[in-house]
Order: C-alpha cells, then sequence, then structure tokens
C-alpha cells in the first residue's frame, strides 16, 4: 500500500523541479530579449528600416517543429514561440497590424495567431480601408483570401489588382463557430445575427435546434456579438474565445456543419520578404482573348516542373468582358527556376503583376 505522505513527497519534488525549469526558462527568454534589442540596435546602425522578417521567424519555427522531441505537438510549439517572439519583436520595435474589425472577429483571431497579442491591433471597417492604411515598412495588414466552402472573397482580389501593396505571409484559420448568448438556454433566443458566411455555415445546425429563430446577417462577427451582448433574447454565431470580453454564456461549441471548414488569410504589406526555404509565390496575369491563352501559361508550368496550387479569375476591372487570373505556386522570386518562369510568362501573357514570395503557411 502506498503511503499518502509519501505520495505528497514526491508531488513537492515534482513541483519543484518545474519551478526550477520555469526558472530556467525565464532566465533564457531575458537573454533572448537582450539579443532581439541588440539585434534591433545593428538593424538601425546599418540603415535596416524593415524590423520585421517573415522568412527569419518561419525558419525559426520549422527548424524547432522538426527538432521538437517532447510529448507538445506542432502546433503547441508554433503557439509557444509565435507568443516569445512576438513579446521579443515588440521591444525591438513596434509594428501595427490591421484587421477586418471590429473587434471579435476571425480576421482579429488571424492577426493574433500570426503575430501574437503583443503587436499592436487596429481594426478596419472594411478590407479596402486595410490596404489604405498601409504606410510605412513596419505596418502590415491581414485580409481574408478564401474560404474552404464558401470560396474566393472578391474584395481582397480586387484591392491585389489596384493597390500596390506585397503579400509577405499567408496562415490558414480553422473556422469554429460557437453559439453565444447572455441567456443560459438555448429555446430563450429568438434573435440570431451572424456574418452572412456564418450564418451560412451553420444553417443546417441553426434548423434543426431553434427553427423558429429569426437569423439576421450582419458585416461581421464583431458586430454580431455586440448585439449579443444588448439582449438576453438574442445570440451570436462567433469564436468561443470571445465570450469572456463580451461578457456572454458558450452555449453550444463547434455549430458549424462543415466541421473541416478553414480560411486563408494573407499578410499584406511594404517590404519584399527573402527565402525562407519553404516558400509560395503568388501572380496575377492578364490574357489575351485568344483560344489556348490560358493553355499556353499551364504548360510553362509544365515544362519548368513547378507546382501551380492555385488558380483563381477575376474581371479585371480596366477592360470590360476581360478576365484576370490569380497564381499561387511553389517557389521563390529569387529562386533560379522561378525566375525563368516569370521570365518565360511574361512573353505568354498580356501583363504580369508580381504579388509577393512569402513562407508558405506552416
Amino acid at each position: 500500500m502506498v503511503n499518502k505522505k509519501t505520495k505528497k513527497v514526491n508531488l513537492n519534488s515534482i513541483r519543484n523541479q518545474i519551478d526550477a525549469v520555469d526558472q530556467s526558462i525565464l532566465r533564457s527568454l531575458s537573454k533572448r530579449a537582450d539579443l532581439v534589442i541588440a539585434a534591433g540596435e545593428n538593424k538601425k546602425e546599418v540603415g535596416d528600416k524593415s524590423f520585421y522578417k517573415p522568412e527569419r521567424e518561419a525558419r525559426i519555427i520549422n527548424a524547432l517543429i522538426s527538432q521538437n522531441k517532447s510529448k507538445l505537438d506542432k502546433n503547441h510549439i508554433k503557439n509557444i514561440y509565435k507568443e516569445i517572439i512576438s513579446a521579443c519583436f515588440s521591444l525591438e520595435k513596434k509594428i501595427e497590424i490591421f484587421f477586418l474589425g471590429p473587434k471579435g472577429t476571425y480576421s482579429e483571431l488571424a492577426a493574433i495567431k500570426h503575430f501574437g497579442k503583443s503587436a499592436k491591433r487596429t481594426s478596419c471597417s472594411d478590407i479596402k480601408q486595410i490596404f489604405l492604411k498601409i504606410d510605412e515598412e513596419n505596418s502590415f495588414g491581414i485580409v481574408p483570401v478564401e474560404n474552404s466552402s464558401e470560396g474566393s472573397v472578391n474584395q481582397t482580389l480586387d484591392c491585389l489588382q489596384s493597390e500596390e501593396l506585397v503579400i509577405c505571409g499567408e496562415l490558414e484559420l480553422s473556422v469554429k463557430h460557437a453559439f453565444l448568448s447572455k441567456s443560459k438556454k438555448l429555446e430563450n433566443v429568438h434573435s440570431i445575427y451572424g456574418h452572412e458566411q456564418a450564418l451560412s455555415q451553420c444553417r443546417l445546425w441553426l434548423s434543426k435546434k431553434i427553427p423558429n429563430a429569426k437569423l439576421i446577417s450582419v458585416e461581421s462577427s464583431g458586430i454580431a456579438l455586440e448585439k449579443a451582448k444588448s439582449s438576453n433574447n438574442v445570440a451570436a454565431i462567433a469564436h468561443a474565445s470571445n465570450a469572456n470580453e463580451f461578457k456572454l454564456n458558450i452555449l453550444r461549441r463547434n455549430v458549424e456543419d462543415l466541421k473541416n471548414n478553414t480560411t486563408r488569410f494573407l499578410v499584406i504589406g511594404k517590404i519584399n520578404v527573402k527565402k525562407s526555404g519553404k516558400d509560395k509565390t503568388s501572380i496575377l496575369i492578364s490574357l489575351d482573348n485568344k483560344p489556348g491563352s490560358l493553355s499556353k501559361v499551364l504548360k510553362v508550368f509544365e515544362s519548368n516542373k513547378i507546382n501551380l496550387s492555385h488558380i483563381q479569375s477575376r474581371p479585371n476591372k480596366s477592360d470590360k468582358w476581360q478576365y484576370s487570373f490569380f497564381l499561387d505556386f511553389e517557389g521563390h522570386a529569387e529562386d533560379i527556376k522561378v525566375k525563368k518562369l516569370m521570365k518565360k510568362l511574361s512573353s505568354v501573357t498580356q501583363s504580369l503583376k508580381f504579388l509577393g514570395s512569402y513562407p508558405k503557411s506552416y
């Protein structure tokens, strides 16, 4: 029979070891912070105005993930080091992140996931405003570009056509909707607010659980949360992490109809990102309105043995009945293979706009 006193001694010993590890981690974090500040001073001396280096961050996290032999999984490592890097970076240089607001939207969650909680976040009323707000090398925007169930976000594609910013990164965010309300009972809810896409993504669940409730579409999940906060008989479809801030109850989690629903976001800014080793390039092309024009483009990718991962058409705003094509493919603009590809594409397209090379989502 195990003595209870022995168990308590063992637990105290384990806790003492945990405390020692925590002290060691704290010393290492302090040293890392000092080194980041020193790196920032060095950048100033050599005139490097771009402090945020997406390729450097991607290399750090990818290396740590590949070296990880602990019981922590890939996402644990990524989330921990995103926050460490964010906190240390804020000591070196303040950067501002513009997102589609108000507070509580999935765009804000994407901003936190990619830049950590230490970066300054500023909400914008629409995607166009995000593009217009970015006015220096150390301000960035995060914009949704496509959803796995609802398709492309056309306003983002149109802004990429018209504005002179580049893509600096990408991330994928799993869309997990929750049913939030001041009420503690599902049956007390008469009206449900949500973004049009959010309501659509939960339509089957809503029709089964509360078929008589009124569905009201609003511009964002942030607005839906404000509406739910104002009345006991109102609910919002939004992410569960907003419950505490908006003082709402989580009546149900994971109410989305498709459980693998994901939104891809782009990070936009004014810096050209260097190679990370695992990169993607995006371009915008327009073609002659002739048979076989698109086929020629696809053959260029095939002959250069470069994987074309995504292609999306969009009406050309400056020429009626003409279409532009957004292309994503593997590789970086600095790669010899990609340079050859771009040169060849220029000869078979009417126009070609480079949108950016950046680390692939990790």
